[in-house]
């Protein structure tokens, strides 16, 4: 296997505005007594209470909105939109202040604070660069003023809402005829219990089909023993999880889970990174039993075919310089990172080179938590980011292993015309075993 080098610059820029000191609640209290300030409404709004902590540990500095190891650039699409400038609220940051406002009684519930808990990819790069010494969650945070909203009837927006009725309706986000999901398959796989089930998800069928029809096809050449679900299959509940709907969350993925177990399936791959977070661990915060399967991002399972063996590609000239988008929910919150620069090395004559905002630094698509649908506006201008950046360091493809992140990618390529192709690592794969 080919070695993937990364040469990352470290430069520290001084000329970084200064972030104003906020009166903390914490103020006059020691650390080990911070978990027990009672705060005045902590009874009125108890689902803020998993953020209490959280939000007590932060002391505003501002390290949440800037990358330390990437060149210290900006790495919050909320806080970095132009509207939002640097704006405290749409910071990390914010997100904890706002949760010791309203438990505080210093704020109320109100439109804004709506806007601000939305506004936001939940793509967790706040979480990683908090430089306090045991680290506070601003997503933590975030996430439980999102399902207090809804408890209040203030969320979640009417974007969300509309796509909630299609999972419920059609099992799908985009409203889509529910027996259309497989229709990318261009034979009817028979069997009905398999070793392994291939999870299609929704986005990758009803909307970037291509990455589909390669994992099926990269699955067949390895003479995998897999299935699907066909008509079986439900949305995962990523998206519903996502906005605070986490009771109908909760219904599609324990449906989801039975089906599969229902098989006697040991393993389940998936080739969309938010299928993969949500059957990987969504049990746990859904307060749903483990699964009795193993879970896989087809990353995962095609890097281990190809270090055995199993795939074999072929050296294909090609004039393509890729780089690699780490999608979220892929990495920073489950940590597969390796795996797909695996595949892109195994490919001969494949020419390979990172972002500069890369792994654990990497800067979101702007597609996720529901902003595409909610605020479009910010997810092209993430994407556009993205897509400036890759034109930056010389590359002209960027690859993933998202659909969501490609599909977001792609409608920004097309708007702007950086002239970047966008693609999945399992296209390129694909086409190097032809």
């Amino acid at each position: 296997m080919g070695e993937v080098e990364r040469k990352i610059p470290f430069i520290i820029h001084k000329n970084i505005e200064f972030v104003p000191f906020i009166s903390h609640a914490s103020f006059d209290k020691t650390p080990r007594e911070w978990v027990n300030i009672k705060f005045p409404n902590e009874d009125k709004y108890p689902d803020l209470a998993v953020a209490k902590f959280e939000a007590v540990r932060c002391w505003a500095c501002g390290q949440c909105e800037l990358s330390y190891m990437a060149n210290w650039a900006m790495n919050c699409p909320s806080a970095t939109f132009p509207a939002n400038y640097r704006k405290a609220a749409y910071r990390g940051q914010g997100k904890h202040m706002t949760v010791l406002g309203l438990l505080q009684g210093f704020i109320e519930p109100s439109p804004e604070i709506v806007h601000v808990a939305y506004f936001c990819n939940l793509c967790g790069n706040c979480t990683l660069q908090c430089s306090m010494g045991i680290g506070s969650d601003p997503v933590i945070s975030a996430m439980a003023l999102r399902r207090m909203l809804v408890k209040l009837g203030m969320g979640p927006l009417p974007a969300h809402k509309r796509f909630a009725e299609y999972i419920k309706k059609y099992h799908n986000p985009y409203g889509e005829p529910h027996e259309n999901r497989f229709a990318f398959m261009k034979k009817k796989i028979e069997k009905k219990k398999a070793d392994i089930v291939y999870f299609a998800g929704c986005t990758g069928p009803y909307r970037t089909p291509e990455v589909c029809e390669a994992t099926v096809n990269l699955l067949e050449l390895a003479n995998a023993d897999f299935t699907v679900l066909y008509g079986d299959e439900w949305c995962c509940g990523s998206p519903l999880y996502m906005v605070g709907l986490w009771e109908e969350a909760k219904e599609t993925l324990e449906h989801d889970i039975s089906v599969i177990e229902s098989l006697g399936a040991s393993k389940v791959i998936t080739s969309c990174a938010g299928c993969f977070r949500q059957l990987h661990e969504g049990y746990k915060k859904l307060g749903i039993s483990k699964p009795s399967f193993e879970v896989l991002h087809s990353s995962q399972l095609f890097a281990e075919y190809l270090n055995s063996g199993k795939l074999k590609p072929k050296s294909t000239p090609t004039d393509k310089v890729v780089t690699y988008h780490d999608p979220c929910h892929l990495g920073r919150h489950v940590g597969v990172f390796d795996e797909p620069r695996e595949i892109l090395a195994n490919i001969p004559g494949l020419k390979f080179i990172e972002f500069e905002r890369t792994a654990h630094n990497a800067w979101c698509c702007g597609a996720g938590a529901g902003v595409m649908s909610g605020f479009p506006e910010l997810a092209r201008f993430a994407a556009t980011e993205r897509l400036k950046e890759a034109k930056g360091i010389g590359a002209n493809y960027v690859s993933s292993a998202c659909p969501f992140c490609e599909l977001n990618l792609k409608r920004t390529e097309d708007a702007m015309k950086f002239g970047i192709e966008i693609g999945d690592i399992l296209l390129l794969l694909e086409k190097s075993l032809r």
